[in-house]
C-alpha cells in the first residue's frame, strides 16, 4: 500500500510534464506551420515582384547578408524587385526547418533559382537562414543570410 501513492504521485507528475510538453509542442507546431507558409508566400511574392506582398512578410528593418558577404536593407532589396535588377524566372524550397522558441523563430532551408542580377546569371541553390519574431501577434522576418552551395 505504501507503494501505491509514491507511484500514483509519480504517474500523475508524469502526466502533467507530458501533457505541458504536448502543449508547447502544439503551440510552437502552429507557429512552424504558419512560418513555412509565410517562406513559401515569400517566394512567390520575390517571383512575382510582388513588392506589396513582402511588406506582410518583411519587417521594415530586414536586413540581409548574400553569398558575397554585402549587407543589403529592405529598401535596396524592394528596388531591385521593382527595377528588375533581380528577376527569377523559378524559386523553389526544400528543406525547411524552423526552430521557435517564444516569439523568435529561426529558418534554415535551402531555395533552388532560376535568376538573373543586375543582368548576371545567378542561378543556383542557396542556403538560408531567415530570423522571424511575433510582433503584434503576426511573424515578421528581421535578417536574412545566404550561401550559395558549391559542390565538392
Amino acid at each position: 500500500m505504501k507503494l501505491i501513492l509514491p507511484m500514483t504521485v509519480l504517474a500523475l507528475a508524469a502526466s502533467s510534464a507530458a501533457f505541458g510538453v504536448q502543449s508547447a509542442a502544439d503551440s510552437n507546431g502552429g507557429a512552424e506551420q504558419t512560418i513555412k507558409q509565410l517562406e513559401q508566400d515569400w517566394a512567390v511574392a520575390l517571383k512575382n515582384r510582388d513588392t506589396a506582398a513582402t511588406d506582410q512578410i518583411v519587417a521594415p528593418s530586414w536586413m540581409m547578408t548574400d553569398q558575397d558577404g554585402v549587407l543589403s536593407d529592405k529598401a535596396q532589396a524592394d528596388a531591385d524587385l521593382k527595377t528588375g535588377a533581380y528577376l527569377i524566372e523559378t524559386f523553389k524550397i526544400d528543406d525547411l526547418q524552423v526552430h521557435v522558441d517564444g516569439d523568435t523563430a529561426v529558418v534554415f532551408g535551402v531555395e533552388t533559382e532560376k535568376s538573373t542580377y543586375k543582368g548576371t546569371d545567378s542561378s543556383g541553390q542557396y542556403r538560408f537562414t531567415d530570423v522571424f519574431v511575433k510582433r503584434d501577434g503576426s511573424w515578421k522576418a528581421i535578417a536574412t543570410h545566404v550561401s550559395k552551395v558549391t559542390k565538392h
